[in-house]
């Protein structure tokens, strides 16, 4: 696994999901439990992930904000 960095480009408060615009390219989901620290996600946030394909669906995790 390695580190990518995106922007946020959405989230669901409701849900706790969202979608990280990644700098190669293309959209990957996310989950609130899978952000470091206490910070909320917000939308046109920088963060630093790793991509884990390890269940059923290719998603960001290990997400900080930089």
């Amino acid at each position: 696994m390695t580190s990518q960095t995106g922007i946020i480009r959405s989230f669901n408060p409701k849900e706790k999901t969202g979608l990280i615009t990644c700098d190669l390219g293309g959209d990957i989901r996310f989950e609130a439990i899978s952000i470091r620290g206490k910070h909320a996600p917000e939308s046109g946030s920088l963060v630093e992930f790793t991509m884990d394909d390890s269940k059923s669906k290719l998603q960001a995790v290990d997400i900080r904000f930089i």
